[in-house]
């Protein structure tokens, strides 16, 4: 299979249309597993199968084969980090923007001012969370405060901290856990 993809790219690098389309339909169990593993949304799926296939063409033009890599996980890693970061597009929706009635987006919004018992239920909140954190190493300390203070993702903090990648999500998710238990009891 390896030798006829690396076929089907020689040949769609030199601009042979029917070879292109040969290797989107060989490829398109890639694509698929692509999208199911790193942004699987239903609504969405036709778009992101033909997103998929306009990858696999930027790929066949961009692929070196004198750098040494292969074709296949060049472009597995194209497609992980494609759809992965659709996750990180935000839609921007304007408060003005007038909705279906007539109605603008703003008046719709409830009015979450804080009153005299908000104030001293978020005191008591933060107390019990300042508490918490004593209990925690500081290695879990410092993981929490990088990922949700600091907005690093955890390859950032494992490169910062020379840790594996694994250790920081498992130093995270047993800080969070230790967290919940412990916010729990003071409930």
């Amino acid at each position: 299979m390896y030798s006829e993809i690396d076929k089907l790219v020689t040949l769609s690098k030199k601009g042979d249309r029917n070879a292109k389309e040969r290797l989107i339909i060989s490829l398109k169990p890639l694509v698929l597993n692509s999208i199911r593993r790193y942004y699987n949304c239903y609504s969405q799926y036709d778009d992101l199968i033909q997103e998929g296939y306009e990858i696999i063409l930027r790929t066949v033009e961009d692929y070196d084969e004198s750098k040494g890599s292969r074709f296949l996980g060049y472009l597995k890693l194209q497609l992980k980090y494609h759809y992965l970061n659709k996750h990180k597009e935000k839609i921007i929706l304007s408060l003005n923007e007038t909705l279906d009635d007539e109605e603008e987006f703003i008046d719709l919004l409830e009015d979450k001012g804080f009153g005299p018992l908000d104030t001293i239920i978020n005191k008591e909140e933060k107390e019990t969370l300042f508490k918490g954190l004593s209990y925690l190493s500081n290695r879990q300390v410092e993981v929490l405060i990088y990922y949700y203070i600091q907005k690093m993702t955890m390859v950032e903090i494992s490169e910062k901290l020379g840790l594996s990648y694994r250790t920081v999500v498992n130093t995270k998710t047993k800080a969070v856990d230790k967290l919940k238990n412990i916010i729990n009891k003071n409930i």
